[in-house]
Protein backbone atom coordinates (compact mmCIF):
# COMPACT_ATOMS: atom_id res chain seq x y z
CA UNK A 1 0.00 0.00 0.00
CA UNK A 2 2.80 2.24 0.68
CA UNK A 3 4.08 2.10 -2.82
CA UNK A 4 1.35 2.82 -3.89
CA UNK A 5 1.13 5.95 -2.58
CA UNK A 6 4.31 6.34 -3.06
CA UNK A 7 4.23 6.14 -7.12
CA UNK A 8 1.31 8.15 -7.01
CA UNK A 9 3.23 11.18 -4.97
CA UNK A 10 6.36 10.82 -7.13
CA UNK A 11 4.13 11.07 -10.45
CA UNK A 12 2.62 14.12 -9.45
CA UNK A 13 5.68 15.69 -8.52
CA UNK A 14 7.10 14.31 -11.89
CA UNK A 15 3.64 15.97 -13.22
CA UNK A 16 4.89 19.85 -11.62
CA UNK A 17 8.26 19.22 -12.96
CA UNK A 18 6.83 19.11 -16.32
CA UNK A 19 4.77 21.64 -16.43
CA UNK A 20 6.77 24.16 -14.66
CA UNK A 21 9.54 23.67 -17.53
CA UNK A 22 6.96 24.16 -19.82
CA UNK A 23 5.57 27.70 -18.11
CA UNK A 24 9.30 28.44 -18.01
CA UNK A 25 9.81 27.74 -21.87
CA UNK A 26 6.87 29.67 -22.71
CA UNK A 27 7.90 32.33 -20.42
CA UNK A 28 3.98 33.46 -19.38
CA UNK A 29 4.11 33.26 -16.30
CA UNK A 30 6.42 35.84 -15.26
CA UNK A 31 5.08 38.47 -17.71
CA UNK A 32 2.00 40.67 -17.58
CA UNK A 33 -0.66 39.75 -20.25
CA UNK A 34 0.15 43.43 -22.16
CA UNK A 35 3.74 41.94 -22.60
CA UNK A 36 2.89 38.49 -24.07
CA UNK A 37 0.48 40.84 -26.44
CA UNK A 38 3.36 43.04 -27.17
CA UNK A 39 6.02 40.32 -27.43
CA UNK A 40 4.04 38.42 -29.87
CA UNK A 41 3.25 41.21 -31.72
CA UNK A 42 6.63 42.25 -32.54
CA UNK A 43 7.50 38.32 -33.26
CA UNK A 44 4.66 38.53 -35.82
CA UNK A 45 6.94 41.19 -37.68
CA UNK A 46 10.52 39.09 -38.00
CA UNK A 47 10.50 35.49 -39.34
CA UNK A 48 13.14 34.36 -36.51
CA UNK A 49 10.75 35.29 -34.14
CA UNK A 50 7.35 33.21 -35.25
CA UNK A 51 9.94 30.38 -35.79
CA UNK A 52 11.28 30.60 -32.25
CA UNK A 53 7.59 31.11 -30.83
CA UNK A 54 6.21 28.30 -32.39
CA UNK A 55 8.73 25.82 -31.35
CA UNK A 56 8.56 27.39 -28.04
CA UNK A 57 4.69 26.09 -28.12
CA UNK A 58 5.68 23.12 -29.12
CA UNK A 59 8.09 22.18 -26.87
CA UNK A 60 5.63 23.23 -23.98
CA UNK A 61 2.75 21.47 -25.18
CA UNK A 62 5.20 18.34 -25.40
CA UNK A 63 6.00 19.11 -21.72
CA UNK A 64 2.32 19.38 -20.65
CA UNK A 65 1.39 16.43 -22.87
CA UNK A 66 4.12 14.20 -21.35
CA UNK A 67 2.90 15.52 -17.61
CA UNK A 68 -0.48 14.72 -18.35
CA UNK A 69 0.31 11.05 -19.33
CA UNK A 70 3.00 10.70 -16.50
CA UNK A 71 0.09 11.64 -14.13
CA UNK A 72 -2.82 9.16 -15.85
CA UNK A 73 -1.79 5.86 -13.90
CA UNK A 74 -1.70 7.59 -10.36
CA UNK A 75 -5.08 8.75 -10.43
CA UNK A 76 -7.54 6.09 -9.68
CA UNK A 77 -10.73 7.01 -11.18
CA UNK A 78 -9.87 8.75 -14.16
CA UNK A 79 -12.72 10.09 -15.17
CA UNK A 80 -13.51 12.89 -11.86
CA UNK A 81 -10.09 13.15 -10.95
CA UNK A 82 -7.80 14.29 -13.97
CA UNK A 83 -9.81 18.07 -14.15
CA UNK A 84 -9.18 18.87 -10.92
CA UNK A 85 -5.96 17.14 -10.32
CA UNK A 86 -4.72 17.98 -13.64
CA UNK A 87 -6.00 22.25 -12.35
CA UNK A 88 -4.24 21.69 -9.39
CA UNK A 89 -0.65 20.92 -10.87
CA UNK A 90 -1.03 23.43 -13.15
CA UNK A 91 -1.45 26.15 -10.15
CA UNK A 92 1.44 24.59 -8.39
CA UNK A 93 3.51 24.59 -11.50
CA UNK A 94 2.46 28.50 -12.30
CA UNK A 95 3.79 29.50 -8.77
CA UNK A 96 6.67 27.27 -8.92
CA UNK A 97 7.66 28.84 -12.59
CA UNK A 98 7.05 32.23 -10.43
CA UNK A 99 9.47 31.18 -7.95
CA UNK A 100 12.14 29.95 -9.82
CA UNK A 101 11.03 30.62 -13.53
CA UNK A 102 13.62 33.21 -14.07
CA UNK A 103 16.80 31.33 -12.81
CA UNK A 104 15.61 28.54 -15.10
CA UNK A 105 15.94 30.57 -18.13
CA UNK A 106 18.89 31.85 -16.95
CA UNK A 107 20.27 28.47 -16.69
CA UNK A 108 19.01 28.17 -20.28
CA UNK A 109 20.48 30.85 -21.60
CA UNK A 110 17.21 32.88 -22.58
CA UNK A 111 17.28 35.34 -19.84
CA UNK A 112 14.25 37.10 -19.64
Amino acid sequence: MLALFVDAGLRIAGAIVLETLAFAVWNVGARSPIGVARDALRALRERRGIFAGIVALLVGIVFVAAATILLQPALPDREREALPVELATFLIALGLDQLIGRDLRALAGRGD
